[in-house]
């Protein structure tokens, strides 16, 4: 019975369109809020004087990565950089990620894969490849 008595409408009715409504809202609130596949890694040199930050996120349709160095000058003080990042693959890629220094350690191989093992290497030398500053 959509009519009460009185010819309104009936307050079970009214609870049970507005409980709909509310779950309805919450579900979509979550969905947004969840954030999309990820992975962080932040790897340092063997002599403590290169650090390196790499972030990639992961959407429906892209993804967007970032490489973060900074390295200490013997002064103490610190040069912080974003390097460009050489992967266009619109999946997780690096999931698993681990660094090859060089004995200089002006420039570095990060070897990847993803979650099926598929993956390579690229390398980074930090006086090209990072130039952005924060």
């Amino acid at each position: 019975m959509i009519r009460d008595d009185a010819g309104g409408l009936s307050p079970l009715f009214i609870f049970t369109v507005g409980s709909i409504a509310f779950l309805l809202i919450v579900g979509a609130v979550v969905w947004f809020a969840i954030p999309g596949a990820s992975a962080k890694h932040h790897f340092v040199s063997p002599s403590g004087r290169v650090a390196l930050d790499i972030g990639e996120t992961c959407g429906e349709a892209s993804c967007e990565r970032r490489i973060i160095a900074e390295t200490i000058a013997a002064d103490g003080s610190k040069w912080r950089r974003g390097c460009r990042v050489p992967l266009t693959d619109t999946h997780l890629v690096l999931l698993n990620a681990f660094p090859l220094w060089a004995a200089d350690e002006q420039t570095v191989e990060i070897v990847y894969a993803d979650a099926a093992g598929q993956g390579g290497k690229f390398p980074l030398n930090f006086a090209a490849d990072c130039t952005a500053t924060e």
